[in-house]
């Protein structure tokens, strides 16, 4: 583990031939988070974690660790969907059924859009049989006949059906221009980034999951989490659009905390703000009373941006900081508000 060297390089009391300069805006790690972050990121069955500050790795354990990143890849998703955006070929407030032709004489799909999928709140069904057991030779097919259930834009309504759409859409817009979905990804998204599309999960005929199926080292989440920070502040990167992914990655009014694969802490700005273990609050839909409330931690930034896998996979960015971690694990019994709250001054 890289401890004390790292804090003293950071800190600017060490050198470092070849070394990223540390970047000096927002507020840099203290000693103190840096200790935290060696006593408590490695528990709760820890594969590996980092922290940086721009483009400096300030602390980590077992960085070069890998494994499903799993719901972490929905933010993945977004990001392909901002590249479609600036490409001309994808908006948010298209109606999903301007492709998806099967849906276009039923009165509840058809007023589905493509940013309500990137917000989950469509009102087709969760959909996590049809979509993830047996090996389906077509996901898209089996996403598109799932029920509509709520009216479009009133519920949020956690499940890979919205994300499995949304890449029907987009692998049909594809066919028209003779491109894979698989290969746009790596295109547009993957390699730019840095991220390896080693091992995805697809269905029989190649077609990647938006819902899962990355699997990605911690070092990879990492470079995930700087293009997002960078997005999130306004900055193009990786020839990607901050101005289409803040479209595509809009919170609904029925859940504040979510859009786009990202959960934010916007809600710790409000008297009546209260943090919840998201991982325990998304298997039945819940009023937007709770999720206009809620937050991942009252005692950080309502800036913070958190991605979120079961069983402790995280990347916590604070964008205007230019600060985030990554961590790889596979217990439920992680607690975000603690370790967050754990970080805080």
């Amino acid at each position: 583990m890289s401890t004390r060297r790292d804090f003293l390089k950071l800190a600017g009391l060490a050198t470092c031939s070849g070394c990223a300069s540390v970047s000096t805006s927002g507020n840099p790690w203290s000693h103190r988070e840096i200790e935290i972050l060696e006593a408590t990121a490695g528990r709760n069955a820890a594969r590996g974690w980092a922290a940086w500050q721009g483009n400096r790795q300030v602390a980590s354990w077992t960085p070069d660790a890998r494994g499903p990143s799993l719901s972490i890849t929905k933010s993945i998703a977004a990001l392909a969907a901002s590249r479609a955006a600036a490409e001309g070929w994808l908006a948010p407030n298209e109606k999903v059924a301007d492709t998806i032709s099967e849906w276009r004489g039923d009165p509840s799909k058809s007023r589905i859009t493509v940013l309500m999928l990137l917000q989950q709140t469509s009102g087709l069904e969760a959909g996590v049989i049809p979509l993830y057991r047996n090996y389906p030779a077509d996901k898209g097919r089996a996403a598109i006949s799932l029920r509509s259930v709520d009216a479009p834009g009133s519920v949020f309504r956690y499940g890979p059906g919205h994300w499995e759409v949304l890449a029907e859409v987009m692998k049909r817009r594809l066919s028209a221009k003779r491109e894979s979905l698989a290969d746009f990804m790596k295109r547009s998204v993957m390699r730019p980034i840095g991220l390896s599309p080693y091992n995805w999960r697809s269905d029989k005929s190649d077609t990647p999951y938006f819902s899962t199926g990355t699997e990605l080292s911690v070092t990879e989440l990492g470079r995930l989490g700087k293009a997002l920070a960078l997005l999130l502040d306004g900055k193009d990167t990786d020839g990607l659009s901050s101005t289409h992914f803040a479209e595509m990655s809009r919170p609904s009014s029925v859940n504040p905390m979510f859009g786009g694969g990202l959960w934010r802490n916007s809600n710790a700005a409000r008297a009546s703000a209260f943090p919840v273990e998201v991982e325990k609050s998304i298997d039945s839909p819940l009023p937007a009373s709770f999720w206009n409330r809620a937050c991942l931690s009252t005692r950080q930034p309502a800036g913070l941006v958190a991605l979120i896998g079961s069983g402790g996979k995280r990347v916590y960015i604070w964008p205007g900081d230019e600060k985030r971690i990554a961590r790889l694990g596979s217990s439920t019994s992680w607690n975000d508000a603690y370790f967050l709250s754990s970080l805080a001054p």
